[in-house]
């Protein structure tokens, strides 16, 4: 699989921890949202991000695959 654009948002803001580690995807709040922008390699990639914002107790909204991936 090719690398994938996504735009996912998750409810009120990201912790400091979460956003140290996503430096490669462009974050944008809008409140009473956090809305992430980015290039993830494979959906291994993806599921590890959901994986680690479910451990750390955020509420996904919604994952979208964005067009021109």
């Amino acid at each position: 699989m090719t690398a994938t654009n996504y735009q996912v948002r998750v409810s009120g803001t990201l912790p400091a921890e979460l956003l140290a580690e996503l430096t490669d995807m462009t974050i944008s709040v809008e409140p009473p949202e956090t809305v992430l922008y980015g290039t993830l390699p494979d959906q291994s990639a993806l599921f590890g991000l959901i994986s680690r914002m479910h451990g750390m107790g955020l509420r996904l909204i919604e994952i979208r695959r964005l067009p021109g991936s």
